[in-house]
Parts: C-alpha cells; sequence; structure tokens
C-alpha cells in the first residue's frame, strides 16, 4: 500500500519492497549472466574448431531467430503455465545446452544448441519484462523497468568483456561451466514466485487479437525499433569504424549510458513525466547521436566527440526503451505488450546489423548511420503521438 508523506499525500512504495519482484530481478540477473558470457564466446569457439567465419555468425543468427520464435509463442505459453514456469524453463534451456558445447563442437552441434538456448532466451526476455506489469502497481511501472535493466544491463556490461577474457587466459570451459552454472542458479530464487499472473485481461485470439496488439502498439514500437537498430549498427560495426582502443570505449559507453538512462527515466516518468512523455526528446537524442556519428566517425582526430555522440545516443536508447515500454504496458496487456517490446529490440538489432553491413558496402559508414539518425528524425512525430495518446486515455 501506498505510504502517506508528511502532507498527506501518498507516496508511492519502492518496487523493491516487492518479494517476488526481487526474486525476479534476482533470477533475470542470473540468466542474462549465462546469456553476455557467451554471446562473444560461441563464435570464437567455433572459429576455433575450425567451423569458419559461415558457422560463426550463424550460430549469433539462429539464436537471435529462435529468441524472435519463442517471444510470439510466450502468451500461450504463460496462459496455460504461467510466467514462473516460463522464466524456470527458460533458464534450464540457457544453462544446461552451454557445458555441452564442450562435448559437441562440431558445426551442427554448436548451431543446435544456439537454437536452443535462444528458445530459452526468448522465454525469458517476455516472461521477465511482462512481471514488470503483472507484479506492481500502475505507479511503480516505470522504476519497475529501469530496475528490470539494472538487473540484465550489468551482467551484459561484465559478462560481454568477462566472456572473452575467460577464454583467452583460461580456455573455454570454465566459460562454459559459468555459463551453465549462473542460469540454473537462477532457477532457486524463481521458485519463491506464485505459479502465474494474469491480472490483466488478453486480447481475442486469431488476427483480430493480432490486430488489436498491433493497433495498440505501433505508435512506441516504431522508436524503440529505431534506436535498436542503431544500437545494433553500433554494436557490430564500431570495431570496423573506428580504432581498436576508441572503439573498446564507445563499446563500454553506450550500453553503460543506456542502461543509467533507463533507470533514471524509470524513477522520473513515475513521478513527473508520465508514459510517452519522454520518447520524443529521448528519440531526438539518439537520432542526433547517430547524425554526429556518421558525420566524425570517418575523421581524424577527433574521437572524444565521437565517444560523446555514442554516449548520447546510448542515453537516449535507454530512455526509449523504458518510456516505450511502460506505454505498451497501458495500451495492452502485459504479456503482449512484452512481446512487442522485445520483438522490437532483438529484430532491430539483428536489422541494424545487415542494413548497415548492406549500405557500407555500397557506400561509406557516414552514409550508413547517416540513414538511421534520419530514420529516426522521420519518427519523431509517431513518438509525439504516442505520449498524447497515452496523456489522453488517461
Amino acid at each position: 500500500m501506498p505510504r502517506s508523506g508528511s502532507d498527506g499525500a501518498a507516496e508511492p512504495v519502492s518496487p523493491l519492497r516487492h518479494r517476488s519482484f526481487v526474486l525476479m530481478l534476482l533470477a533475470s540477473a542470473g540468466t542474462f549472466s549465462g546469456f553476455s558470457l557467451l554471446l562473444p564466446v560461441v563464435p570464437l569457439w567455433a572459429v576455433r574448431q575450425g567451423a569458419g567465419a559461415f558457422t560463426a555468425g550463424a550460430a549469433t543468427g539462429i539464436f537471435m531467430a529462435s529468441t524472435v520464435l519463442a517471444q510470439v509463442g510466450v502468451p500461450a505459453f504463460v496462459r496455460r503455465y504461467g510466467y514462473r514456469a516460463g522464466l524456470v524453463l527458460g533458464a534450464a534451456l540457457i544453462g544446461l545446452p552451454s557445458a555441452l558445447l564442450a562435448v559437441f563442437p562440431s558445426p551442427g552441434a554448436i548451431l543446435a544448441l544456439s537454437f536452443v538456448r535462444g528458445l530459452g532466451f526468448g522465454l525469458n526476455t517476455v516472461c521477465g519484462s511482462a512481471l514488470i506489469a503483472e507484479l506492481l502497481p500502475k505507479g511503480a511501472l516505470g522504476r519497475g523497468s529501469g530496475l528490470y535493466g539494472l538487473a540484465v544491463g550489468v551482467p551484459q556490461l561484465i559478462g560481454l568483456p568477462a566472456g572473452t577474457a575467460i577464454a583467452e587466459n583460461w580456455g573455454f570451459g570454465p566459460v562454459f561451466v559459468l555459463a551453465t552454472v549462473l542460469p540454473v542458479l537462477a532457477i532457486v530464487p524463481l521458485l519463491g514466485l506464485p505459479r502465474t499472473h494474469q491480472r490483466t485481461a488478453e486480447p481475442g485470439e486469431g488476427l483480430g487479437g493480432i490486430a488489436e496488439v498491433v493497433s495498440a502498439t505501433w505508435r512506441p514500437w516504431l522508436p524503440m525499433l529505431a534506436v535498436s537498430t542503431g544500437y545494433g549498427a553500433l554494436a557490430t560495426f564500431l570495431p570496423i569504424v573506428l580504432s581498436p582502443t576508441v572503439a573498446a570505449v564507445a563499446l563500454l559507453v553506450a550500453p553503460a549510458a543506456a542502461m543509467l538512462a533507463r533507470w533514471i527515466a524509470g524513477h522520473f516518468g513515475d513521478r513527473i513525466a508520465g508514459p510517452g512523455r519522454m520518447l520524443l526528446p529521448a528519440l531526438a537524442a539518439g537520432a542526433i547521436g547517430l547524425l554526429v556519428f556518421a558525420f566524425l566517425a570517418e575523421r581524424d582526430g577527433l574521437d572524444v566527440v565521437v565517444v560523446v555522440a555514442v554516449a548520447l545516443f546510448g542515453a537516449g536508447f535507454g530512455v526509449v526503451q523504458n518510456d516505450a515500454l511502460v506505454v505498451m504496458f497501458a495500451r495492452t496487456p502485459a504479456a503482449q505488450a512484452s512481446v512487442a517490446w522485445n520483438v522490437a529490440f532483438d529484430a532491430g538489432q539483428g536489422l541494424g546489423a545487415v542494413a548497415v553491413g548492406a549500405v557500407i558496402s555500397a557506400t561509406t559508414a557516414g552514409a550508413a548511420f547517416g540513414m538511421l539518425g534520419v530514420a529516426a528524425l522521420a519518427l519523431l512525430p509517431v513518438a509525439w503521438k504516442a505520449g498524447r495518446a497515452v496523456a489522453g486515455s488517461g
């Protein structure tokens, strides 16, 4: 229940006072640790086993494809089995096949295990973010989303570089063990969750239900897709476009800025701005960051400004993540909102890598990233209307 301040006004209770929500955060941190450790290591393992660059790239591609495939099926799964079952199964599918990578190093086995692990990741991403709305009251959704961003963001900041470092210095075995143990341990806090949480009504089945979800979420979905596309492009091509030192700094700055901005946005959105009000300035910040990066990336002597541009984009990306999810929660049931948000996130990253790669091969990196910046600017009216639509419905 809300606490009353000295002026008699109700003060929202912190999401951290909700036991089930905290258990979900702990479990999400464990499963994302297993995911993050192996994201750069599996392609490296494939190459070291003589599988070649194609298998290395295909392992990540198949992982993301199966992730999206699982995400689409999560609402039907949780209606029957509940969110707890989805998170437990997801953690098991992410963790247990990781140990098998060391036992079955053939190209076919690597791809098959990547597919299975992607299914687990899809279950966890949708169930985890949906439980923000299912477990917390409406006035705490922004802060809950920000805390969830920390729970899944910190493991990525640590795990992405740590996985490669461990593999290079101590061998692949310890990485596979960690990537197995951490998600399996995450099952322990999940056992403390209730079987299911489905407070919100579900839309109709079939094409009518899909059309209803699309109609409710397309405005926040497009800005989310735009910034996720930019993030996927930066993550893929920063090491190619920039010098190794500058690229390493930028690859740390972008996710750190996104994670911190998402957390701050959650607090600001719940207490002051309201859902959807930050989409417009955040998308503008992301677009400006991309355009500045496009203009300066291939010029010498401006490394600091380039990193600042990447940081600006990362901050915009983080705020859009938080606000888009809260807007979707306000417009459609939690499971459907989580699917829409996660598909935009994962599909956008793949789209960014493919689209920018194609444009760079024909023109320049500046033209490719400039294209993404202009596309984000073109969606500013959509972001503005998304915020107004939520305000009008409230």
